[in-house]
């Protein structure tokens, strides 16, 4: 593990409810390191939307305060950047702010030869101004496929980050290799699992929460965004197909919903806080993983892959490289009606064996070990850190 480091780490906003890796090997090096937690703006430009406008809001007011520490070793910060980055001119001014911003709030918590530690391209500029001891770029994405993204500069961004970092770490195999093509160190780095956590969904005395009990057996859950790679025709297929069958789905619904509206056995919850999803896992007979196989998705890595099988749920999902690799104790399909099959199949076949089954192979999967590893290539190519 890494000891006794100052990291600058640009991840998603460290209060979101969707825990992401960004958020679980943060605090994993918290344990150990002062970290500067920069919360990063999105890639793409803002929509005329009441939620854009209140997150723009939200972040011009942070842009100018100083450092928060919201654990122990954790110094949150918001810094002012432009999300329009196809002009010039913004992309002079967002290397000036970050720059100067960022030095001001590292010197705040007084840091002196930190490693910068990224998970998003379009910090590029911070990269390249790097005077610190290293950089670590950490890809969880083909962030250039993502919706509403200016694609071609993202590839621009995300070439200057591959070609300055000292280490690479992907959570896909096929990011490994395109992005190994640019940088020699680059590594392949699955995601973990909160095992402690998601495991309370298989404990006896957790509490399924109303909202979920309510429904009659067989419930068939998702959790995550509801974004525009979640594939509701299939949950419309599957619903029609098993009117007996209720599908719930929790999360932030980021997409149009038409390709089920009307079906009275599929339910939108809604986002959930992440402390409170095991409670709602426990009332999912079978965790799906709907998505549409894109360019996103046939790069990913489902982080809900594992999470569902650490709570002992069995799981069908479409045909990902990552998750082909599961074979054996998840149900995958590559037609809508081979999914359908395998829900059925995960409804009648399953035991307390099986159940075991998911949760014993998760146990070797869980964040700190996935920080282990990290920790030794990070001090292969690093100078100077250190490393116990």
């Amino acid at each position: 593990m890494l000891r006794n480091e100052e990291i600058i780490y640009v991840g998603n906003d460290w209060r979101a409810d969707n825990r992401t890796s960004s958020h679980q090997i943060a605090r994993v090096l918290s344990t150990q390191n002062r970290l500067l937690y920069v919360e990063a703006a999105g890639q793409r430009a803002p929509k005329a939307s009441r939620r854009d406008f209140g997150k723009i809001i939200t972040k011009l007011g942070k842009a100018w305060s100083d450092p928060v520490e919201v654990q122990e070793n954790v110094f949150v910060f918001s810094p002012l950047i432009l999300p329009f980055h196809r002009y010039r001119v913004v992309r002079r001014f967002n290397r000036w702010i970050l720059s100067w911003s960022i030095r001001r709030a590292a010197r705040k918590v007084g840091f002196t030869n930190p490693i910068l530690w990224v998970i998003l391209p379009h910090y590029s500029s911070l990269v390249e101004t790097n005077q610190g001891k290293g950089t670590v770029y950490y890809v969880v994405d083909e962030y250039s496929s993502l919706p509403d993204v200016d694609p071609e500069r993202i590839r621009q961004m995300e070439k200057t980050v591959l070609e300055k970092a000292d280490v690479v770490f992907t959570v896909s195999e096929i990011l490994t290799e395109s992005k190994g093509r640019i940088n020699k160190n680059t590594y392949f780095s699955p995601h973990g699992v909160d095992t402690d956590h998601f495991g309370l969904a298989a404990r006896n005395e957790t509490v399924v929460p109303d909202e979920i009990a309510r429904f009659e057996k067989p419930v068939i859950g998702f959790f995550g965004l509801i974004e525009a790679w979640v594939d509701l025709d299939l949950i419309g297929f599957l619903a029609r197909e098993r009117p007996q069958y209720n599908f719930v789905m929790i999360g932030r619904v980021a997409r149009d919903t038409q390709p089920v509206d009307g079906l009275s056995n599929v339910h939108f919850l809604g986002q959930r806080p992440y402390d409170d999803i095991p409670r709602y896992l426990k009332g999912f007979d079978v965790g799906l993983i709907p998505f549409v196989v894109n360019d996103v998705i046939k790069n990913s890595n489902p982080l809900k892959l594992k999470e569902y099988l650490a709570g002992g749920k069995p799981v069908v999902s479409v045909a990902i490289r990552e998750v082909d690799k599961y074979d054996e104790i998840v149900y995958v399909a590559r037609t809508y009606e081979e999914f359908l099959s395998c829900v059925d199949r995960a409804l009648e076949g399953d035991s307390e064996n099986q159940i075991a089954g998911r949760i014993a192979a998760m146990r070797s999967e869980s964040w700190p070990a996935k920080v282990e590893t990290i920790s030794e290539r990070v001090s292969r190519h690093i100078k100077g850190v250190c490393n116990e």
